[in-house]
């Protein structure tokens, strides 16, 4: 099995963050801001600068970290013109935040509702829009990444062909939520059959099927040995992985797991 050369990240604890700062300068760690999809610190001018100049002030690397854009209720596709619009106007905030910490990427969900994917009306009108979101995203900001992330998805047909509508677009990439992809099947090799082309990011932590729990790798049923074979078999080991855990303690958890069992060098 080969070894991680991509970069780890971990989600920061505002609360804590001498301690967050100092773990993540020791291991080489980046960040992905998680506090920044919260409608409330959004419509809170003063707090939400104050988070902002929190996080500017860190004295590390900052050009590595990603930044989860707005997902509560974002539905850019929407046939409401009223909710489109403030769908929009939420994943700029997004992208704006991005730029002013020096992130990376910033990442959005599809926003699909597995009710209505099979719907042809519903699905064509959500590749169009997606399709010119991310486009209008990419021109905001000329230097910033934008991954799109499975959520309900059932399958990984939509963002296959979401990428493949927007290829040629080189800041554009997936990000592969793999306790997501568990919800949804039995069986992972079609999503990275399907995506490992366009994959650029991961977030990764452990279930038990039935719900997006956040465990620590290792805590839930995930069979984690086939999901590493699978990273080996489509050479994504270079990827950046997020431990999307919340926690020093299954921060810690998660990522001697990860170099325990995906032989992961940390970098």
């Amino acid at each position: 099995m080969m070894e991680h050369s991509g970069l780890i990240e971990i989600i920061p604890n505002p609360k804590e963050m001498e301690v967050y700062e100092e773990f993540a300068g020791q291991n080489a760690l980046g960040f992905e801001y998680n506090d920044f999809y919260v409608p409330d610190l959004l419509d809170d001018k003063e707090e939400l600068e104050k988070r902002i100049a929190l996080y500017q002030g860190l004295h590390r690397e900052k050009g590595r970290d990603t930044l989860h854009g707005a997902f509560f209720d974002i539905v850019p596709f929407s046939w409401d013109s009223g909710i489109r619009r403030h769908s929009i106007y939420r994943m700029q905030q997004s992208v704006e935040i991005a730029g002013r910490l020096g992130c990376r990427a910033v990442i959005f969900h599809t926003g699909l509702m597995p009710g209505l994917v099979k719907d042809k009306k519903y699905r064509a009108n959500w590749l169009a829009s997606m399709a010119d979101t991310v486009r209008m995203l990419l021109r905001q900001d000329g230097t910033l990444q934008v991954y799109c992330e499975n959520m309900f998805d059932a399958s990984p047909s939509e963002l296959s062909d979401l990428a493949a509508e927007l290829d040629g677009e080189e800041r554009f990439g997936i990000c592969l939520d793999i306790g997501h992809v568990m919800l949804t099947t039995e069986e992972p090799m079609p999503w990275f059959e399907a995506l490992a082309p366009y994959i650029r990011h991961f977030h990764i932590n452990d279930n038990h099927f039935k719900q997006d729990e956040h465990l620590a790798l290792g805590c839930g049923s995930i069979a984690w040995d086939y999901i590493f074979r699978l990273m080996d078999q489509y050479c994504l080991w270079d990827r950046s992985v997020l431990l999307e855990v919340r926690g020093m303690e299954k921060i810690r958890k998660s990522r001697e797991y990860l170099q325990q069992y995906a032989k992961a060098g940390i970098h």
